[in-house]
This record gives structure tokens, sequence and C-alpha cells, in this order.
């Protein structure tokens, strides 16, 4: 009898964990999943949240900046082959959708998207790794207010990364070192020597057309990133069904690591 019920049991916690990874990547209702699993409502709710606990206490195995030069040069290594050393991620913001917005929070949430929308920011590597994740903020918030306020891009800027040495070619042709680590972004962030954007109309025939063309280039991972975030996991796609701005944190870190 104990076997019996022991294998009731794993079936069940199966079934759960089935369908808390189906409504990431669906959007599906809680009410839909009952006739799949043949479980309640309510205690598929309540795993749910349970699962998305577990992943936020779990964030830092799998969400993570370099703790250690070896760490570094391996992400380092691709930038420095498409010619910028130095690099050690890319960086921006991407807005969600908040269809559960409190009305309270309608006028700081609704930003440039029409929308009620949270913010994250977020630092990837050039495979397309996560190893940021700063929010949520309201959607009016803009990538100049987020940056100055992320403890991942404080800790590039005052942390250990910030005494690393990396060498460069001049125009020249001269080999000169620089001190501290950067990450590539798009114009509208603040002019950090951490934080490096294209040139705005640049001549594409020069030195500075040839950078922004190439820092464009490889700035377009972030995007992709996001993309396939919101297309894998369909939630963040759909809009966040909460009120609670905290849940709406946990969906999408459970979604990064995932």
């Amino acid at each position: 009898k104990s076997m019996a019920h022991r294998a009731e049991f794993f079936e069940r916690a199966e079934l759960l964990v089935m369908s808390s990874l189906y409504i990431l990547g669906h959007g599906a209702a809680f009410l839909s999943l009952r006739a799949m699993t043949h479980i309640c409502m309510s205690d598929i709710h309540k795993f749910f949240l349970v699962f998305l606990d577990a992943f936020m206490d779990m964030r830092g195995e799998y969400i993570s900046l370099p703790e250690n030069i070896a760490e570094l040069n391996r992400i380092t290594r691709c930038y420095e082959a498409c010619g910028l050393p130095g690099a050690c991620g890319l960086m921006d913001v991407v807005h969600i959708k908040w269809s559960a917005c409190p009305t309270g929070d309608l006028n700081r949430a609704k930003g440039k998207e029409g929308y009620p929308t949270v913010a994250f920011q977020c630092i990837t590597d050039f495979n397309r790794r996560i190893l940021g994740v700063y929010g949520p903020q309201f959607g009016t918030f803009n990538d100049k207010h987020i940056v100055k306020i992320d403890h991942n891009v404080r800790e590039i800027r005052k942390g250990w990364m910030k005494d690393v040495v990396w060498r460069y070619f001049t125009a020249e042709g001269e080999v000169r070192e620089e001190r501290g680590m950067y990450l590539i972004c798009d114009n509208g962030y603040l002019r950090w020597p951490q934080s490096i954007c294209p040139y705005e109309g640049a001549n594409k025939a020069t030195l500075e057309g040839f950078f922004s063309t190439n820092l464009e280039s490889v700035r377009k991972d972030v995007e992709c990133t996001f993309g396939i975030l919101k297309k894998r996991w369909r939630i963040l796609n759909n809009g966040l069904h909460y009120r609670d701005i905290g849940k709406c944190e946990k969906i999408f870190v459970a979604c990064a690591c995932l």
C-alpha cells in the first residue's frame, strides 16, 4: 500500500511541475489544466507559487555575473574575436505587458508602449545567456534612470572588474592598455565609460562608422534574447495577470532561469 501511495505521490508531483511549465510556456489559465491533470485548480495555483519561489531561491545558480577572471575570460574571448576587447556583456531593458495592473499604478506603468508594463534590465553575454536581471520597474522609467540603480551595473563599475586590464589597437596600430570592463548598449543610456554605445550620425566610411556598425551588429544579441524569451515563454508575451508586482518579478526570473 505504501508503494502505491508513493507512486501516486510522484505522479502527482510530476503533473504539478509539468502544469507549472505549461502555464509559463503557453500562458494558459489554471482552469484549463484541471481537465488535463485531474488536479483541482486551487492546488495547481498553490504549487505554481511554490514553483516560482523555488526559482527565486535558486536564481544565483543560473543568473550571475562572472565571479573570477577565468569566468570573465570565457565571456570576453568572444568579444575580442569581434574586435571589441574589454566588453563583458550586453545591456538593455525589456518591457513586459502588465495586464492586471492596479488602477493606482496605471499612470506610472503606462509608458511608451501605450499600455501598462513592467521593465527589467538584463545583462547577457555573446551566447545569449542571461548574466543579470534587475527589476521590476514601472514602464514609465527610462533606461537612464534604471541603469543608475541597477546593482549589477554597480558591481561592474565599482567591483573587482573595474581593475581588470585589457589591450586594444589605436588608429596608428599601437597596442595600449585600458582598465575597467564595459557593457555594450544603445544610445538611450548614460555616457559612462562602462556603457559603450554607437556614435550618433557617424559616416559609415569613417572609423567611427565602422566601429558603430560592428557594435550594433553585436548588440542585437540582447534583442534576440528578449525575442526568444517571449516566444519560448508565452506568459511574458501574453501579459502578466497578477496585480502583485512581486509575483510578476518571480515569473520573469523563473523564465530567465529556464
